[in-house]
């Protein structure tokens, strides 16, 4: 088609050229024809593929996550640097993941920045954590980078956006925490399942009666018991609040953990053991029920328990509706500045991360812990996953974790003084007041 207008032009234009020459009585002006090479240049996106398709060698990159330790996405990634390495000859991987338990990934991320041997590639918290990388420029714009492909996401890229306008880090797959509950303990000891605040309340009473232990916590690794207490409170209108607002559901949410304390709802040595012991009780079916995240589905398969797991929300004591998750997508890939600019690690780096976040690597790593992922859909998935799913989809609200929002030493200060209030040495406006004054 596009050829049979370009004669019908030259056709016209000899025509009228034609009568020109006659015009000018045998003037002499004909045009040279365009050849192919003329109108057929290559565009400049072209050239951009072509280059980043390119075989790269010698290059080593170094890659920071949070999928190790217990967490079953570790092993998929694991098998993803391998096969990636074994596409790519020239590009060697280090893979200095660590567990996000304890803060030692925040410990790790920080040093190695600090000290100017940051990874070139890293899955990290895009939250109140990476403030300060993202204000010294150590991590690059991802929309504007060459060669970045941020095709097929969902909207999780999209609230993945800093307050400047950019993105800077790209999900992998969102995520909800809530309460995990045993059903067949329940059903074995006659207790009905935790749906309202009283009910709650009336499960911990129950199993502390018996051998099984109500709630599975440690209480100074208390990230998700800090959080879903003053999610239930107050409701999702007060968990939103800011520290610096001191607000009185937070500080009632801790005292309501000291009350259950006392009723027997955790451990006994809830004060000294850390989150991977509190959730083997759980696993072990010593424990009825854990405050967890959606990776925990990975363990608690592993486990062998989990026809008898379902998951619930937090059941809200005032305020607010039982149904409000605490969730999001608070982790994302990030390209560090200095590897991009490097000529000898760039291309290398840009293929990796394109690698890491295509739509197959993302279903596979999320199809090992069951969260939503930020690209396609996971199928034939477990119904005891889909429950989860579906909280997500029937929340009538839901907001990034505390930890996620407010100074890290706060959150820290906050979690570790549980067992203070636990004991009475501190009520929860005590320990409110001093996490405000360290922001």
């Amino acid at each position: 088609m596009r050829r049979g207008f370009k004669k019908l032009g030259l056709l016209s234009l000899f025509m009228a050229m034609l009568l020109v020459v006659l015009a000018a009585c045998g003037t002499d002006t004909t045009e040279p024809e365009k050849t192919s090479s003329d109108t057929e240049t290559p565009k400049e996106s072209d050239s951009k593929v072509e280059e980043t398709a390119g075989e790269v060698t010698n290059a080593s990159i170094k890659v920071v996550t949070t999928m190790a330790g217990t967490d079953p996405a570790g092993a998929v990634f694991e098998e993803l640097l391998k096969e990636f390495q074994a596409a790519n000859e020239g590009i060697k991987v280090t893979n200095e993941s660590q567990s996000a338990d304890a803060g030692t990934i925040r410990t790790k991320i920080n040093t190695d920045f600090t000290s100017d041997n940051e990874p070139e590639l890293m899955f990290y918290f895009n939250t109140v954590d990476a403030e300060g990388i993202i204000k010294e420029g150590k991590v690059i714009d991802l929309e504007n980078a060459e060669g970045v492909d941020l095709s097929g996401y969902n909207s999780m890229l999209e609230q993945q956006r800093n307050a400047d306008g950019k993105i800077y880090a790209a999900p992998q797959t969102g995520f909800y925490e809530a309460l995990f509950v045993n059903e067949k303990l329940f059903a074995d000891y006659g207790i009905e399942l935790p749906t309202t605040w009283e009910l709650y309340e009336k499960a911990i009473e129950e199993f502390a009666k018996t051998d099984i232990i109500p709630v599975a916590v440690s209480t100074e690794d208390s990230y998700y018991l800090v959080e879903h207490y003053a999610l239930a409170a107050g409701g999702m209108e007060n968990y939103r609040a800011e520290l610096a607002d001191k607000n009185a559901a937070w500080a009632e949410g801790l005292d309501l953990i000291g009350q259950h304390a006392k009723m027997g709802a955790f451990p006994m040595d809830a004060a000294t053991i850390d989150l991977s012991i509190a959730a083997s009780l759980f696993q072990q079916e010593q424990a009825a029920m854990l405050f967890e995240g959606s990776w925990a589905w990975g363990s608690i398969k592993e486990a062998g328990i989990g026809e008898n797991v379902t998951v619930l929300p937090m059941p809200i004591k005032s305020g607010g509706v039982t149904g409000e998750l605490v969730g999001g997508a608070s982790q994302g890939w990030f390209i560090s500045t200095k590897a991009y600019n490097d000529d000898t690690k760039r291309d290398a780096t840009v293929r990796l991360f394109n690698f890491l976040t295509s739509e197959e690597s993302i279903l596979r790593l999320a199809g090992a812990t069951g969260q939503i992922p930020a690209k396609g859909e996971l199928t034939d998935i477990d119904p005891r996953l889909a429950v989860g799913h579906k909280l997500i989809a029937d929340a009538p609200a839901i907001d990034a974790p505390i930890n996620d929002r407010i100074n890290p030493e706060s959150f820290t200060h906050m979690r570790t003084s549980v067992p203070e209030v636990v004991s009475g040495a501190k009520t929860g406006a005590q320990v409110l007041d001093e996490a405000a004054a360290m922001e």
